[in-house]
């Protein structure tokens, strides 16, 4: 396995745990909840792939860094404001671009 479908298939797999989740929060009644675990889902798919894909081949090698600093001062920027929602909306995404990252580099070590 290359470390680009190591790397896809550990977002995948996030990808339909954040898909559980949102229905666990739907029969819940917790739309808020089912909207942001759908949300996770849907960067885990192409979006945060393709970014993992220019970061590893070198043509942005900080493309997933960047994103986890400016999802982070949106969610700062926001919480100053009194949003908590959008905040939190924010750091959702920082905390699911970490992850990406996290897999990236998890996947690069193990295919070395």
């Amino acid at each position: 396995m290359t470390v680009l479908e190591a790397y896809n298939s550990k977002l995948d797999a996030e990808a339909l745990r954040e898909k559980t989740l949102a229905e666990f929060a739907r029969e819940a009644g917790d739309a808020r909840a089912q909207s942001i675990h759908l949300m996770k889902a849907s960067m885990l798919g192409d979006m945060l792939k393709a970014l993992g894909r220019v970061q590893h081949n070198g043509m942005r090698p900080d493309a997933l860094i960047t994103l986890i600093e400016s999802f982070s001062s949106e969610a700062e920027k926001q919480r100053r404001l009194g949003d908590y929602d959008e905040s939190d909306r924010a750091e959702q995404k920082a905390i699911t671009v970490q992850f990406a990252l996290d897999a990236l580099t998890e996947a690069e070590r193990d295919g070395e």
